[in-house]
Protein backbone atom coordinates (compact mmCIF):
# COMPACT_ATOMS: atom_id res chain seq x y z
CA UNK A 1 0.00 0.00 0.00
CA UNK A 2 0.97 3.26 -0.87
CA UNK A 3 0.99 5.46 2.63
CA UNK A 4 2.78 8.77 0.99
CA UNK A 5 -0.18 10.08 -0.13
CA UNK A 6 -1.92 9.88 3.25
CA UNK A 7 0.88 10.96 4.93
CA UNK A 8 0.97 14.06 2.48
CA UNK A 9 -2.47 14.69 3.53
CA UNK A 10 -2.20 14.73 7.49
CA UNK A 11 0.74 16.61 7.50
CA UNK A 12 -0.23 20.26 6.28
CA UNK A 13 -2.99 19.74 9.15
CA UNK A 14 -0.33 19.69 11.97
CA UNK A 15 1.68 17.37 13.97
CA UNK A 16 1.12 13.54 12.77
CA UNK A 17 1.71 10.67 15.39
CA UNK A 18 2.98 7.80 13.62
CA UNK A 19 3.11 4.43 14.85
CA UNK A 20 6.25 2.25 14.12
CA UNK A 21 6.83 -1.38 14.46
CA UNK A 22 10.64 -1.58 15.16
CA UNK A 23 10.60 -5.08 14.08
CA UNK A 24 10.46 -3.98 10.56
CA UNK A 25 14.06 -4.50 8.60
CA UNK A 26 15.15 -0.77 7.73
CA UNK A 27 13.84 1.27 10.64
CA UNK A 28 16.87 3.45 12.40
CA UNK A 29 16.10 4.38 15.46
CA UNK A 30 18.38 4.94 18.64
CA UNK A 31 19.19 1.91 20.38
CA UNK A 32 17.46 2.01 23.68
CA UNK A 33 14.20 2.92 21.54
CA UNK A 34 14.54 -0.53 19.43
CA UNK A 35 13.81 -2.25 23.15
CA UNK A 36 9.87 -1.80 22.33
CA UNK A 37 8.18 -3.30 19.65
CA UNK A 38 6.20 -0.56 19.44
CA UNK A 39 7.08 3.35 19.81
CA UNK A 40 5.15 5.97 18.63
CA UNK A 41 6.81 9.42 16.97
CA UNK A 42 5.53 13.06 16.13
CA UNK A 43 6.24 14.33 13.14
CA UNK A 44 5.77 17.81 12.16
CA UNK A 45 6.62 21.46 11.00
CA UNK A 46 8.33 21.89 14.73
CA UNK A 47 9.25 18.94 15.82
CA UNK A 48 10.70 17.67 12.84
CA UNK A 49 11.12 20.91 10.43
CA UNK A 50 13.86 19.23 8.34
CA UNK A 51 11.60 16.10 7.46
CA UNK A 52 11.51 13.89 4.41
CA UNK A 53 9.22 12.12 3.31
CA UNK A 54 9.09 10.04 -0.39
CA UNK A 55 8.13 6.23 -2.30
CA UNK A 56 10.62 4.67 0.22
CA UNK A 57 9.91 6.25 3.36
CA UNK A 58 10.46 8.96 6.08
CA UNK A 59 13.57 10.35 6.89
CA UNK A 60 13.78 12.93 10.29
CA UNK A 61 16.52 14.23 12.55
CA UNK A 62 15.41 14.20 15.58
CA UNK A 63 16.15 14.92 19.34
CA UNK A 64 16.43 12.78 22.17
CA UNK A 65 17.60 13.58 25.40
CA UNK A 66 19.20 16.43 23.48
CA UNK A 67 21.14 14.58 21.17
CA UNK A 68 20.22 14.67 17.18
CA UNK A 69 19.58 11.15 16.02
CA UNK A 70 18.36 10.86 12.05
CA UNK A 71 15.81 8.81 12.02
CA UNK A 72 14.35 6.66 9.33
CA UNK A 73 10.95 4.65 9.26
CA UNK A 74 10.41 2.73 5.87
CA UNK A 75 6.86 2.26 4.86
CA UNK A 76 6.25 -1.01 6.01
CA UNK A 77 6.61 -0.08 9.74
CA UNK A 78 4.32 2.59 9.80
CA UNK A 79 1.21 0.48 11.40
CA UNK A 80 -0.78 3.33 12.10
CA UNK A 81 -0.70 7.72 11.31
CA UNK A 82 -3.16 9.99 13.46
CA UNK A 83 -3.89 13.54 13.48
CA UNK A 84 -6.24 16.19 14.87
CA UNK A 85 -8.92 15.09 12.10
CA UNK A 86 -8.44 11.30 11.57
CA UNK A 87 -6.83 8.20 12.33
CA UNK A 88 -5.22 5.79 9.97
CA UNK A 89 -4.42 1.98 11.00
CA UNK A 90 -2.54 0.04 8.32
CA UNK A 91 -2.59 -4.08 8.28
CA UNK A 92 0.10 -5.64 9.60
CA UNK A 93 2.63 -6.83 6.69
CA UNK A 94 4.35 -9.85 9.25
CA UNK A 95 2.43 -12.85 8.55
CA UNK A 96 0.71 -14.31 11.06
CA UNK A 97 1.93 -17.61 12.45
CA UNK A 98 -0.32 -20.77 11.40
CA UNK A 99 -2.50 -21.15 8.82
CA UNK A 100 -5.76 -20.11 9.79
CA UNK A 101 -7.49 -20.83 6.43
CA UNK A 102 -7.30 -24.71 6.75
CA UNK A 103 -10.24 -26.66 6.91
CA UNK A 104 -10.23 -29.48 9.57
CA UNK A 105 -9.79 -33.04 7.88
CA UNK A 106 -12.42 -35.31 9.23
CA UNK A 107 -12.03 -39.29 9.45
CA UNK A 108 -12.59 -41.09 6.16
CA UNK A 109 -14.42 -43.82 7.82
CA UNK A 110 -16.58 -41.16 10.19
CA UNK A 111 -19.60 -40.74 9.20
CA UNK A 112 -21.14 -36.80 9.17
CA UNK A 113 -24.08 -36.57 11.07
CA UNK A 114 -26.94 -34.02 9.77
CA UNK A 115 -27.25 -31.06 12.40
CA UNK A 116 -31.00 -31.10 12.24
CA UNK A 117 -32.81 -33.90 14.58
CA UNK A 118 -36.64 -35.03 14.65
CA UNK A 119 -38.06 -34.40 18.31
CA UNK A 120 -41.34 -36.31 19.13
Amino acid sequence: MNKLPIFEWFYPQGDVMVTVNTNITGVDIPSDLRQQEIVDFVLGDKPTPKLTADGVGISAPMRFSGSLYSCYFPWDCVMQMSGQEAVMQFRNPVPVKGDFGAQPKQAANKKRRGNLRVVK
